[in-house]
């Protein structure tokens, strides 16, 4: 190692706490500071477009999707892999290899999928949500990007199939590795949101202009004309439990404005918060049920889709209150985007998954408890 480079991983150490991962303590952790946590086996690449859930019952965080057009050296092209961290063991698994792009197949309908029966590769975005009552992971996406140079990586179709895809509702069992494709009439949530209501057991989904619940006894999603609230994409839906209200902040060009709906008036509203937060592209945010708070990690740049300099703030929002705070800590480093942050309420801390300059491409975990 160079000696630029052994300065350079000095200082990353330097910035904040560091605990590692063979004697790693949760209820140690310290509280309003960001602890690097240091995982074994190897780490899944950072997916730019892609997305995670957490399974608090299963101790583990799930990712799910690819870049397609635009994939790093680590995908290894276009990849459906999915991958696991264990956060007991703080391990990385591959669950399965990725499946060659000459094993993708098109339906007659319009969907897509593998020889060995997975998803395409494909952005997923806020897409990926865990569903604790079936104990499976939900992704409501299809590979709308496959319109760039289709001939060239698709050279098995011909015509213009890539203009006719739906969406598709896929499920992933942890226990047995294995996605199944439903046929519950999904609406198109690519670069849109997804999120699981605890409090009335149902998936919601939302495009920017309609809202879509589903229900699994009902087995179809139903679709409601609500008032929209941010017209655009990249938008982040959260479940703020104890209201039992959905949050969703940020657009593709960038918004601080904070929306709530009401799933039982179908009602989306501006939130008047007190306070300012940084404006947020594909916003990097998650709520503590045991506290009341939104912790959103935002891009220090003027650019909040791509941020080359990692620089990130800490806010926290006060749900009872309404009120925006920004921290006066060390944050992690955040390269524009990202989907990966999630809440572990079973050790009451915030996961905050990026790829970091001591990591090159892969992910790197810091964790942060409020209190």
């Amino acid at each position: 190692m160079h000696s630029k480079q052994i300065i350079t991983l000095l200082l990353v150490l330097l910035s904040s706490t560091v605990l590692i991962a063979s004697d790693f303590d949760w209820d140690a952790m310290p509280t309003g500071e960001w602890v690097v946590v240091l995982t074994t086996g190897v780490a899944a690449p950072k997916v730019f477009h892609g997305g995670a859930t957490i399974a608090p019952d299963r101790h583990t965080v799930f990712f799910f999707g690819s870049d397609t057009h635009s994939p790093t050296e680590l995908e290894m092209g276009e990849t459906n892999a999915l991958w696991r961290l264990n956060l007991k063991r703080l391990e990385w698994v591959q669950d399965y290899e990725q499946d060659p792009m000459d094993t993708y197949q098109l339906l007659e309908n319009g969907q897509c999928v593998t020889d060995s029966g997975r998803p395409w590769a494909m952005h997923t975005f806020d897409a990926v949500e865990y569903d604790p009552d079936s104990r499976k992971i939900v992704v409501i996406s299809y590979p709308v990007h496959t319109r760039f140079r289709p001939e060239e990586r698709f050279p098995q179709f011909e015509g213009d199939w890539y203009q006719h895809l739906t969406p598709s509702h896929w499920e992933y069992d942890p226990d047995t590795r294995t996605w199944s494709r439903l046929e519950t009439g999904p609406p198109n949530l690519f670069a849109k949101a997804l999120a699981w209501d605890s409090n009335r057991h149902l998936m919601i989904g939302h495009d920017g202009a309609r809202t879509y619940h589903f229900r699994r006894e009902e087995g179809q999603w139903r679709s409601f004309d609500a008032p929209s609230s941010s017209a655009g994409y990249h938008l982040t839906m959260i479940h703020e439990s104890l209201s039992g209200r959905m949050l969703l902040l940020g657009r593709n060009g960038g918004s601080d404005i904070l929306y709530a709906y009401d799933p039982d008036q179908h009602q989306w509203t501006v939130v008047p918060v007190k306070g300012a937060t940084l404006p947020a592209n594909g916003s990097t945010m998650a709520f503590d049920n045991r506290n009341g708070v939104v912790l959103y990690l935002a891009n220090q740049h003027d650019n909040q889709y791509h941020n080359p300099t990692g620089k990130a703030v800490t806010f926290i929002f006060h749900s009872k209150e309404q009120r925006w705070e920004q921290l006066n800590v060390q944050s992690p480093e955040l390269y524009g985007m990202n989907y990966l942050m999630q809440y572990d309420p079973v050790r009451n801390v915030f996961l905050h998954f990026e790829k970091s300059v001591d990591t090159g491409d892969r992910l790197k975990l810091w964790a942060f408890r409020y209190r």
